[in-house]
């Protein structure tokens, strides 16, 4: 995960580099040819269908940062302390726990006030981890307090905030409730395969999906399904 949702960036460069980072995910296949259309009729296959005749970058792929772009938060995907730890920024302190097989998080919500809230997506994995919560209407929001999942010798192992130096309140967009940390709008394209926003105009509400929830081999190549089906032919 070389950058995170909501990092220090300053405000003035926030809608400049926001529109960057579209452009480059928006189109991993290209634009402006003739094979623009063929790729445009292809359809997702996922990633098995790859496996046949790639599985050594298959076995590659499995582990890397680009496979634990995303998971849904579970014993083996949440990096971070969840047994009854705390951190305090600005004088609102959060608390990360556990009951039963949810990970939970107190912290400040859009009101002001400290809530409950459920993990349930992670974010990237190294250095360090971010936490999704489902909000209404379809949205999920990224938690402006991550895990440093360095080891402890090199400083990690602990909780941050991506504002250290500034109070990012409720009334504020960058706070994590807001709309420049909701997934769907942000970073989403990048870290999933096949992601459809789906936003309405009318409500304001998200219908998000996507065919593989990491960044698997059609997020590069592209829509796969007449690629497999001339390997088939060939064969």
């Amino acid at each position: 995960n070389d950058h995170a949702m909501g990092g220090r960036t300053p405000r003035s460069a926030f809608g400049l580099i926001l529109g960057l980072g579209l452009l480059s995910c928006n189109d991993p296949v290209g634009t402006g040819t003739g094979d623009s259309d063929r790729v445009i009729s292809a359809a997702y296959v996922g990633r098995e269908a790859c496996a046949p005749c790639h599985k050594e970058e298959l076995d590659l792929w499995h582990g890397s940062h680009h496979d634990l772009a995303m998971q849904p938060a579970t014993q083996e995907t949440v990096l971070g302390d969840f047994q009854d730890s705390w951190f305090t920024h600005f004088g609102i302190t959060s608390t990360f726990y556990r009951r039963d097989a949810k990970y939970l998080v107190q912290t400040e919500a859009q009101n002001g006030e400290i809530q409950e809230f459920e993990i349930t997506h992670t974010f990237g994995v190294e250095p360090l981890q971010q936490y999704l919560v489902r909000f209404p209407q379809g949205r999920f929001q990224a938690l402006g307090i991550c895990w440093d999942t360095r080891p402890a010798e090199e400083g990690g192992q602990r909780w941050f905030a991506l504002y250290p130096d500034e109070r990012i309140g409720p009334d504020d967009p960058l706070h994590w409730t807001g709309v420049y940390q909701t997934w769907n709008h942000q970073c989403a394209e990048c870290h999933s395969t096949n992601l459809k926003k789906r936003y309405s105009r009318k409500d304001g509400s998200y219908e998000t999906t996507w065919s593989e929830i990491d960044v698997s081999c059609e997020a590069c190549h592209g829509p796969a399904s007449e690629h497999v089906a001339w390997a088939q032919r060939s064969g």
